[in-house]
């Protein structure tokens, strides 16, 4: 677990994460509570950096965070934080998933066939969620979640660009990639469920990660499912930690 690296890559997912805190953000002193605009656990997020206070004081400050709001969370715990993992453990949170892997990629992808346009409108926003919204459920998520948490603005900052991939003249799969110190994150990779199978995911993911590159990164990251992880590393992308998700319930 290459030190420097991984700090930024974590780093990055937690900036990433406060944009989309619209409901309750604390992000400040290496540590992040963010709230999204939905009551699912995974979509309400503890983060930290090393080095902090006690995780027990951390994992305090987040039951009292999240439950005053009615809601569970989710802590990612990481072998560079693995005080974390044990306070998480020891306070009785529960397995969300054992293995969530952190991968990257050092350089440009060829581009893929396929056609891919950039997210230019409010418009485009609203067409990516709907394709996020049918697209995720196959791996455990609830219908309709990407259009209650996301506005149809929220892929329009300077830090994000993203992308649709169309087929037979309308939108069928999408990705995006944010930008903080250096590093790109890819993320929402998807495509409808009939349209799988055309490469067209794929070909969002590779335009997603050259636009980090375009953008000043050294880095492009992403979070895998275990259905994208195959998928990601023939396309170029290697293994770099996995992150352990923890919850805790209200009650």
């Amino acid at each position: 677990m290459p030190d420097e690296l991984a700090d930024r890559v974590h780093r990055n997912l937690m900036a990433v994460t406060s944009w989309m805190g619209a409901d309750g953000l604390e992000f400040r002193d290496g540590e992040l509570f963010a709230a999204y605009a939905s009551e699912l656990p995974f979509l309400n997020i503890a983060m930290r950096e090393p080095g902090g206070r006690p995780a027990e004081e951390f994992l305090a400050a987040a039951r009292e965070f999240f439950f005053s709001r009615g809601r569970g969370f989710v802590v990612y715990a990481h072998p560079g934080d693995p005080e974390l993992e044990g306070a998480a453990t020891a306070a009785g949170l529960y397995e969300v998933l054992h293995r969530y892997p952190e991968m990257v990629c050092r350089e440009r992808l060829a581009e893929l066939p396929g056609d891919v346009r950039p997210v230019a409108t409010p418009e485009d926003g609203a067409a990516y969620w709907a394709i996020c919204d049918d697209a995720y459920p196959s791996i455990g998520m609830p219908p309709g979640l990407f259009t209650q948490v996301f506005p149809p603005d929220a892929l329009l900052r300077d830090e994000i660009q993203a992308c649709l991939g169309y087929a037979d003249g309308r939108p069928v799969a999408c990705a995006h990639v944010s930008v903080t110190d250096g590093v790109g994150m890819v993320g929402w990779v998807g495509a409808l469920p009939e349209a799988r199978g055309r490469g067209l995911a794929a070909a969002c993911t590779a335009w997603a990660t050259n636009r980090a590159f375009d953008m000043g990164a050294d880095v492009a990251s992403l979070q895998a499912s275990e259905m994208g992880e195959s998928i990601y590393e023939r396309l170029g992308y290697e293994h770099l930690f996995a992150y352990r998700l923890m919850g805790g319930m209200p009650g």
